[in-house]
Formats: C-alpha cells, sequence, structure tokens
C-alpha cells in the first residue's frame, strides 16, 4: 500500500494489487480500508471523486483535491513507475 502524500491528517494511496483499475487513489484519515474514499485520475489532469464512503467533510475533500491537483503529474508518475505498465485513466 504505497502512500503518496500525507495532507491535513489525510493519508492519499493506493493499493499495489489493484493495477488492472484506471489509474486512482484512496483517502483515509487512519488505517486504510476496503471503503476509503476513492479519486480517479482524468487523463485531462484533474481528478474525479468516485465515491466518498470514508465520509470526509467537504471542506476536507475540497482540501485534498487542491493538494492533489497541485501534484497531479507527480501522482501519474508515482503510479506509473510502481505498476510498470501503461496507464489506464478514468473516462
Amino acid at each position: 500500500m504505497p502512500v503518496y502524500l500525507r495532507t491535513n491528517g489525510y493519508k492519499i494511496y493506493f493499493w499495489s494489487n489493484e493495477k488492472n483499475e484506471p489509474i486512482h487513489f484512496h483517502v483515509t484519515k487512519g488505517d486504510p480500508d476496503e471503503n476509503d474514499t476513492k479519486i480517479w485520475a482524468l487523463s485531462n489532469g484533474s481528478f474525479k471523486l468516485a465515491h466518498n464512503k470514508g465520509k470526509i467533510p467537504e471542506k476536507d475533500l475540497s482540501r485534498i483535491f487542491s493538494a492533489m491537483q497541485n501534484y497531479y503529474y507527480d501522482f501519474i508518475n508515482f503510479w506509473r513507475t510502481y505498476h510498470q505498465e501503461d496507464l489506464k485513466f478514468y473516462e
């Protein structure tokens, strides 16, 4: 479970065994769980909320999206380096 970024008490990570899915990240404040909030990476340089099962407050989600947006290409490169495969984006 590689963690890419920690911001405002949240961890932004991906599961190492989800490489067949389009690029996405999970967000949690505690220990990682299958019901954590999920965010897709889009090919246009942005992110999209897949679901908020982690029940992150809207104000915190806004801050998380802002932090992620600042590092979009770093997120993509982190995913690519870890998985060593062609990128698939959610569309």
